[in-house]
C-alpha cells in the first residue's frame, strides 16, 4: 500500500524520484510519476526529491472527528521533541488539549511497555537475531527485499495499535468512537483504516505538520500535567537504548540499513543480538511530519530523559502481540518459485543492454527484466533494443 501520490498533470523527466527510491517503486508512464503500490513502502525519499513538490503523503482531516459521538487522539512521544524541558511539554500537552478532542492520550505508557517487553524478550531469546518492528517502512523494507529475515522480526505489535485497541475495548460504543493517530511520517499513515482502507483499531492518521499552524497558535503559558517514561522516549531516539545493552546495534538512514540487512541475511552479524533500525534520522523524532530537527530534537530529549519516570505499569505480554509479521511470512511465495523467478530475471537482464538509463520509464534495467518476465513488458518496450530489428 503507498500512501504517497502524484499530484502533477505532467512530469519533467527530472527522474530524481526513480534514482532515489530504494525499492525501484517509481516508474514514469505517460508523462506522470507512477508509483507501485506493491513495491512502496512509504519512507518519502521520493517527496524530497522532487522538484516540483509533486509528490505528497496526506492522510485525513481534524474535521473528521465532528462524524463521531467521541473523538479521540493519540499523541507518541516523538512530538515532544520540540520541548527542551518539560515545563514545555506541559505547555504543548495543554495546546493539544484545546484541538477539540474529547480525549487525548499519550503513547508513552505503550511505547513503554513494548520496549520493555523487548528488552525481556532479548533475554530469553539470545540465541538468534532480533530486528525491532517499530518502523513500518523497515518492515516493509524486510518484507520485500529481505524476505529470509522476517522470521526475526520482533513480534510486538505498534504502540498505537495497541493503544487504539485498549481504548475500543473500554468505550461504552466502539461504533461511535473515532480514534485518531498523531503520526511523525508518512509510513504511519498506514496504519489506521482511513483514508487507505486498512483494517485496524485506528480510525484516522493525521499529519502532525498539517496541524503544527494550529497548535502553535494556542500554544501559551498555559500547562497540563504530564508524565515522561524514560522507555517510551528511548524507543523513538535511535541510539539511546545503546546505553543499556553493548550488543544492540541502532542503525538510522535507509543507505546504512540497507548494508546492514545485507550482512544480517548472510549472517555476518555474529557479535550482535539486537538491530535497532529507523528509516529517519535519529529514529521517530526525524520523521518528514516533525518540525524542528533531529539534531537539535536528540538533544532536547536526552534532556528530558532526566526528566522522565520509568514505567511500572505492567501490560499482558498477550496484548502486545501484532499478527502482520506472521501473515507476511505465510504470504511469501516459496523459496523454489523466487530462485525461479531470479533466474528468469537474470535471463531477461542478460539481453537487456544494462545502462540504466531510465529511458523506458523504469530506474533501472533489472527492475525492466522483472516487467517482462511478469508479461506486463517485452524486449521491445525497450527504448534501445526497441530499434533493432534482431529482437
Amino acid at each position: 500500500m503507498s500512501v504517497i501520490s502524484y499530484t502533477l498533470h505532467k512530469c519533467t523527466k527530472c527522474m530524481h524520484c526513480l534514482r532515489i527510491c530504494p525499492t525501484e517503486a517509481i516508474t514514469i508512464q505517460n508523462e506522470r510519476a507512477i508509483i507501485s503500490p506493491k513495491k512502496c513502502i512509504n519512507c518519502g525519499q521520493c517527496m524530497d526529491a522532487c522538484t516540483n513538490l509533486g509528490l505528497q503523503a496526506k492522510g485525513s482531516t481534524i474535521i473528521d472527528k465532528d462524524n463521531y459521538e467521541k473523538s479521540v487522539l493519540l499523541v507518541p512521544t516523538s512530538i515532544y521533541s520540540d520541548c527542551s524541558s518539560l515545563e514545555e511539554v506541559e505547555t504543548l500537552n495543554a495546546a493539544l488539549d484545546q484541538l477539540g478532542f474529547d480525549e487525548v492520550l499519550s503513547l508513552g505508557e505503550y511505547e513503554a511497555a513494548v520496549y520493555a517487553a523487548t528488552s525481556d524478550y532479548m533475554k530469553y531469546n539470545d540465541s538468534r537475531l532480533l530486528i525491532s518492528s517499530f518502523c513500518p517502512v523497515i518492515n516493509r523494507l524486510i518484507e520485500l527485499k529481505y524476505p529470509m529475515l522476517l522470521s526475526n522480526i520482533l513480534p510486538f505489535d505498534y504502540p498505537a495499535e495497541i493503544a487504539a485497541r485498549a481504548v475500543r475495548a473500554a468505550a461504552d460504543d466502539p461504533n461511535k468512537l473515532g480514534i485518531f493517530l498523531f503520526c511523525e511520517c508518512p509510513s504511519k499513515l498506514t496504519l489506521a483504516k482511513y483514508p487507505y482502507g486498512k483494517q485496524s483499531a485506528i480510525d484516522h492518521a493525521l499529519s502532525i505538520v498539517d496541524l503544527f499552524p494550529q497548535i502553535n497558535h494556542v500554544r501559551n503559558e498555559t500547562r497540563k500535567p504530564m508524565v515522561l517514561y524514560e522507555e517510551a522516549i528511548k524507543s523513538v531516539v535511535s541510539g539511546l537504548n545503546m546505553q543499556v545493552n553493548n550488543q544492540m546495534l541502532a542503525v538510522d538512514g535507509l543507505d546504512k540499513i540497507k548494508k546492514v540487512l545485507e550482512l544480517a541475511e548472510f549472517g555476518l552479524l555474529k557479535e550482535v543480538k539486537y538491530l535497532s533500525l529507523s528509516a529517519c534520522s535519529n529514529g521517530c523524532i526525524g520523521g518528514k511530519f516533525i518540525w524542528g530537527n533531529p539534531f537539535n530534537g536528540k538533544v532536547n530529549m536526552t534532556r528530558l530523559l532526566q526528566e522522565a519516570e520509568p514505567m511500572l505499569k505492567k501490560f499482558k505480554i498477550a496484548d502486545l502481540y501484532g499478527e502482520e509479521t506472521n501473515s507476511n511470512i505465510e504470504s511469501m511465495p516459496n523459496i523454489f518459485a523466487q530462485v525461479a523467478k531470479f533466474k528468469s530475471v537474470n535471463e531477461q537482464l542478460e539481453v537487456l543492454p544494462g545502462f540504466d538509463c531510465g529511458a523506458c520509464g523504469f530506474p533501472s534495467c533489472r527492475t525492466m527484466a522483472e516487467e517482462i518476465v511478469d508479461g506486463r513488458k517485452t524486449l521491445h518496450d525497450c527504448k534501445i533494443l526497441g530499434k533493432r530489428d534482431d529482437v
